[in-house]
């Protein structure tokens, strides 16, 4: 028989079966007692076989967490919904002002991340591009800036190691204060608690390199399939966006995406959908010879298809000066199209009136 651990109490566990037809109760000095705790903790199933032994299934916490889920869903179903609720007003969001000012990095980053100039609190950025463009590199740097202007930052690292980030520090020894997340080295617990606990503490601004490694990581380590591993992490996203959180903050989330060998970005649509700004990091020009740009191509905060460039050396150096020069040749270009007065209708018009006076004159 298997069973779903209700409670622990001081003397016993008290257990009920998946189906709800039986019940059992296992005593304190009961040798599966302190797996009925662990069972209780991690959403485990128990199993009793002929003999009394009691083991645990770890595939089967899905199903438990899921048929318990589904019971709960059906019963909400099953109540009549008021759409009232479901309506509210601007007026009614009752949210913080404070928590609405844009996060500094004080640089020309600023003015082409929003109109507001800044990552405005609790949105989505994506950011996709080429392997060694510098990717991680420029966002951390980014990421240092906004600390540098009070706001709390973290970097939850799936690819690099504390090997790595040395390595970084010779060039970037300003980083050192940055908060990080190795995740590899919860490997072997439970990396989605860990995420989830750390992502809690409330922060400004988070840094994830990358998407796919975080999911892989916590889908390996927690039994998951792919799809739920990635339901989880977009919901704790949304949650955070909303100061589901310890202090109540807005987060706002830049997320690292890998590239498939035909470009495209290493997720579903759903993260597409949510998503406040794609970003393109990308060569200019021949790879690791060229130059090397970011690019929105989906903004709801600023603007698009406009190219910040940068350099890496000693350090990450945006190219502000271009920056300028070309919004203001594309203003200008604009300016020239909105004060032209070539419309092929008044072409046609005149055309049309000419003939008809010449004929008329014959």
């Amino acid at each position: 028989m298997k069973y779903t651990v209700q409670s622990i109490q001081n003397q016993t566990a008290n257990l009920i079966s998946l189906d709800g037809s039986q019940s059992q109760i296992v005593a304190k000095n009961q040798k599966g007692f302190d797996k009925c705790q662990k069972a209780l903790n991690e959403k485990l199933i128990i199993n009793f076989n002929e003999s009394g032994r009691i083991t645990t299934t770890k595939t089967g916490a899905t199903l438990a967490y899921s048929q318990n889920k589904k019971a709960t869903t059906k019963a909400k179903a099953n109540k009549k919904f008021n759409p009232l609720k479901a309506i509210t007003t601007m007026a009614k969001l009752n949210i913080d002002a404070d928590s609405l000012l844009p996060i500094k990095t004080s640089s020309i980053f600023d003015k082409f991340m929003s109109e507001e100039e800044g990552f405005l609190p609790g949105t989505n950025i994506m950011a996709a591009g080429a392997p060694g463009v510098g990717k991680t590199t420029v966002l951390l740097e980014l990421l240092y800036g906004a600390q540098q202007n009070g706001a709390k930052c973290l970097f939850i690292s799936a690819e690099m190691n504390e090997m790595d980030m040395a390595r970084y520090l010779k060039r970037f020894p300003h980083w050192k204060n940055l908060n990080i997340l190795f995740l590899n080295n919860f490997a072997d617990e439970c990396p989605q608690q860990v995420v989830e606990s750390t992502i809690n503490l409330g922060w400004d601004l988070i840094l994830t390199d990358s998407y796919t490694e975080v999911n892989d990581t916590v889908k390996e380590a927690c039994n998951l399939t792919r799809s739920k591993v990635e339901k989880w992490f977009l919901q704790l996203m949304t949650d955070n966006n909303k100061a589901k959180n310890k202090h109540k903050i807005h987060t706002t989330f830049v997320t690292i995406l890998q590239l498939s060998k035909g470009g495209q970005f290493v997720g579903s649509n759903k993260l597409k959908h949510m998503t406040s700004a794609m970003m393109n990091i990308q060569w200019e020009g021949n790879e690791n010879s060229g130059n090397r740009f970011m690019e929105f191509t989906k903004n709801r905060c600023g603007q698009v298809n406009q190219k910040l460039y940068y350099t890496l050396g000693t350090g990450v150096e945006l190219d502000g000066d271009r920056y300028y020069k070309e919004m203001e040749y594309r203003k200008l270009l604009n300016e020239e199209v909105d004060n032209s007065n070539f419309e092929w209708d008044d072409i046609f018009g005149k055309q049309e009136a000419e003939a008809k006076t010449e004929s008329q004159e014959v």
